[in-house]
C-alpha cells in the first residue's frame, strides 16, 4: 500500500509508523484515504476510536469496519470524499460512545419538536453535564409575551420529556 497518500492528505507519517504493529488496520486506513477525505485530526481520531472499540469488544479491526459499513460508505459514487469521510467518521464514533451518541439524536429530535411546535429554541448542555435545559424565544412585541404563555402551556408535554431525558443518567 502507498503511503504517499498520507502526505497528500497532509497527514504525519509518524502516524503510520504507529501502526506497523497493526497491519491490518494500517492498510485499510490508507485504502480509507484513498477513497474519503479525511484530514489529520479526523484521521487520528478514526485510529483512536478503532483502537478503542478493538479493545473494549474484542473484536479485529474488520469486523468493526464491516458493523460500521464502512465499505458501502466508500463505494458510494453518489457521495463527494468529504462526505464519505464524514459519515465514516460519524458512524465510528456512533460506535465508539454508543450512550451519548443516542443522547446526542435524541436531543436533536427534542429540539426540533420543541422549534415546530413553539417557535422557540431548547439549549441542552454541553455533553450533557448538568440535569437542566434553557428555552428561549424571540419576542418582538406584546403579542410575542401573551402568545409565549400559550405556547409553553401547550409544549409541556415536549419540556416534561426534555427534563426527563437530561436527567437520565446525570
Amino acid at each position: 500500500m502507498d503511503i504517499s497518500i498520507l502526505e497528500k492528505r497532509g497527514i504525519n507519517p509518524k502516524i503510520a509508523a504507529s501502526m506497523q504493529k497493526e497491519p491490518e488496520l494500517l492498510e485499510f486506513s490508507l485504502s480509507i484515504l484513498e477513497k474519503a477525505d479525511l484530514n489529520a485530526n479526523s484521521f487520528k481520531n478514526f485510529i483512536r476510536y478503532t483502537r478503542e472499540i478493538g479493545l473494549r469488544e474484542g473484536r479485529p479491526f474488520g469486523e468493526i469496519f464491516e458493523s460500521a459499513g464502512i465499505s458501502a460508505i466508500l463505494d458510494d459514487g453518489s457521495l463527494s470524499e468529504k462526505t464519505k469521510g464524514e459519515e465514516l467518521m460519524m458512524r465510528l464514533y456512533n460506535l465508539r460512545y454508543p450512550f451519548w451518541s443516542r443522547k446526542q439524536a435524541n436531543f436533536t429530535k427534542l429540539k426540533n419538536r420543541f422549534c415546530a411546535a413553539t417557535g422557540g429554541e431548547i439549549a441542552f448542555p454541553d455533553f450533557a453535564e448538568g440535569n437542566s435545559f434553557k428555552i428561549s424565544f424571540t419576542i418582538k412585541n406584546d403579542s410575542d409575551i401573551e402568545k409565549i404563555e400559550r405556547t409553553i402551556a401547550s409544549a409541556m408535554p415536549i419540556l416534561k420529556e426534555s427534563l426527563k431525558e437530561i436527567q437520565e443518567n446525570s
